[in-house]
């Protein structure tokens, strides 16, 4: 009863909390890693690097430290691809109910512009969000404060009125950094450690969001 009191923002992580982007996000890495002729490897170490800055995910697959072409070649797929970008189920209903409670929403993510606001059209999710902070706006990706401050400030709240949702353990320390509530999705890319970093809440399906706001 007190969450619901103070809590006027939520902000979500959009790939692996609101989208599921799996196949957006493993197929541009193979997709990349391929063209330049490098072994790909599983899926499974893949997704031990998703939640890393570019350079250093791509690092860790290649071995290499400029990794420029890697990351225009994983661009390129995505931007040709977005139908490999959906909504999870309940997703959609799930933040149409909490906009009628009338909680400002946003989004933090570390995508890139150019290929966000396509999964958002694609989802008919454009008009749900208050805020929304791409990968191009800020200099410091999560676990850093930087892109869920300013995320705050664009809509005018406060941290304490704040919660920051998503399905990794840097969306979690982002929010605790910034200093929100937080709530950790087990149904991402992330599946391992859920209470290591110690979040307020953690849900199983996006849908449980509405038992706790």
């Amino acid at each position: 009863i007190v969450v619901m009191l103070v809590t006027k923002a939520l902000l979500f992580d959009l790939d692996g909390t609101i989208l599921d982007t799996r196949d957006f996000i493993f197929s541009a890495f193979e997709h990349s890693l391929t063209y330049h002729g490098l072994p790909v490897p599983s899926r499974e170490i893949i997704a031990k690097y998703v939640c890393l800055p570019f350079e250093q995910c791509y690092f860790h697959l290649t071995n290499q430290t400029d990794t420029k072409k890697f990351h225009e070649a994983h661009r390129d797929f995505q931007i040709k691809n977005p139908q490999l970008s959906n909504l999870f189920p309940k997703a959609k209903e799930t933040l149409s109910a909490l906009k009628n409670k009338g909680y400002k929403m946003g989004v933090v993510t570390s995508r890139y512009k150019i290929t966000v606001l396509e999964s958002l059209r694609r989802a008919e999710l454009e008009n749900f969000f208050d805020v929304v902070i791409f990968g191009d706006d800020f200099t410091n990706l999560k676990p850093h404060p930087e892109p869920v401050l300013k995320a705050m400030e664009k809509i005018n709240v406060f941290a304490s009125e704040s919660v920051m949702i998503g399905d990794t353990d840097t969306d979690v320390e982002a929010g605790k950094n910034a200093g929100t509530k937080t709530v950790r999705a087990t149904y991402g890319f992330n599946t391992e450690r859920l209470h290591e970093t110690n979040p307020d809440f953690i849900i199983n399906d996006i849908s449980e969001i509405l038992n706790i706001f």
